[in-house]
């Protein structure tokens, strides 16, 4: 009776754990899709109203996603007694929130380079460079989602497997 209830709960774990993994990466998929969204709110403050760096950061935190609408208030926040470049700047707090991106390097790269072009070049210019990352963006979210079905279905075979497993070693 010990064992059955041991193996079930066993069992229970690993595919709540598929589970988990499996929504770890739609929402990789869900953050690229708000990386992207932040770039065409930022496109269109910058193209249509010329607002302020700063007060464009703050109007998109406001209607954006998570953890991006954070990120751009933080940003916002801190640009005040900024000194030093805003590409610096702008690495420096990616790499701070970091830990709260489910990106890859190569997704945090883009973020990282889009920074890079704020605040000296002029609008025209930073309009292009924006229209270049949203391009990739979108790039990263197609080929994100091509690979989603696949490591959903991966990673709720794995994780059953080695549920079964581990039942099997342990009776």
């Amino acid at each position: 009776m010990l064992k059955a209830l041991g193996s079930l709960l066993v069992f229970a774990a690993s595919v709540l754990y598929g589970w988990k993994v499996r929504a770890e990466y739609a929402e990789h998929v869900e953050q690229l899709v708000g990386m992207k969204e932040m770039f065409l709110m930022l496109w269109g403050e910058i193209s249509y109203a010329r607002t302020p760096l700063r007060e464009a950061f703050l109007q998109i935190a406001a209607q954006g996603k998570e953890p991006f609408s954070s990120f751009l208030e933080k940003a916002a926040g801190e640009m005040e007694g900024q000194e030093g470049s805003m590409g610096s700047f702008w690495k420096r707090m990616v790499d701070e929130e970091a830990g709260r991106f489910l990106l890859t390097p190569e997704e945090q790269g883009l973020l990282k380079r889009a920074g890079e072009n704020f605040g000296y070049l002029d609008g025209q210019m930073q309009l292009k460079n924006l229209e270049l990352y949203i391009g990739q963006a979108e790039t990263l979210i197609q080929k994100a989602q091509e690979e989603l079905k696949d490591r959903q279905r991966l990673s709720a075979t794995l994780s059953l497997m080695c549920g079964l497993f581990v039942i099997i070693l342990l009776i």
